[in-house]
């Protein structure tokens, strides 16, 4: 039961890491880059957060060692260089390949840190920085608004399911339960935040005229 339920979060988590490579191409797309510049920006928008979570947990990148997570950047950029309009077209659904991406990650995610034996506010913060840092890597080199600025639940449903994973392992759940949870929580929020235009509070008020500094005083 363990063994298929690897299977089953491996195949999401190549299915997730194409719909980051497609999120991460046609980012860039409207700057109309050759196929390396793209391909750059599909990985690190793709592996990035995993090179991260491997890297802060003192263990070999996942991506580096299984030929199957460049293959998918590969054959996504592919799709993207030569059928963009196509892509373009399908943009929306993508997202939703996007939410079951970011489901397996978060299970990918808490697995290795909870093995790891990370306090529960380290886990969460390995949670949170490895679900942005391939999206913000990619808008800084691209020079666009980055993804912790947008007021839009990705970070949040990731940070929840790894919450839901520790809950139902402290109640008594097996591995197998508990991963289902992370990942239903993750993709649930994702998608009803999707569907009905869920956001967080924003800051309520700042003055446009507020000084950056006081003016300085007369002597």
């Amino acid at each position: 039961m363990a063994d298929e339920t690897q299977i089953y979060i491996y195949i999401l988590d190549l299915i997730g890491t194409g719909a980051f490579a497609f999120s991460g191409a046609l980012r860039v797309v409207d700057r109309r880059p050759d196929f390396v510049g793209m391909l750059i920006l599909a990985a690190a928008t793709a592996i990035g957060g995993g090179m991260f979570r491997d890297m802060a947990l003192n263990r070999s990148p996942v991506a580096l060692h299984d030929i199957g997570y460049p293959l998918v950047i590969l054959a996504c950029v592919c799709i993207t260089f030569f059928f963009p309009v196509w892509i373009l077209r399908r943009r929306e659904l993508f997202k939703y390949f996007d939410a079951v991406g970011l489901g397996a990650f978060s299970v990918f995610t808490t697995l290795a840190a909870w093995k790891a034996g990370l306090n529960p506010f380290a886990l969460i913060m390995i949670a949170g920085f490895s679900s942005c840092i391939g999206g913000v890597v990619r808008d800084v080199i691209i020079q666009k608004p980055t993804i912790i600025l947008d007021n839009d639940l990705y970070i949040t449903p990731m940070v929840l399911g790894c919450i839901g994973f520790m809950a139902t392992t402290s109640l008594g759940a097996c591995e197998p339960v508990a991963s289902a949870t992370a990942f239903f929580v993750t993709v649930g929020l994702r998608i009803a935040s999707m569907i009905w235009d869920i956001r967080l509070p924003r800051v309520l008020w700042v003055h446009t005229d507020f000084p950056s500094s006081p003016p300085p005083t007369e002597p």
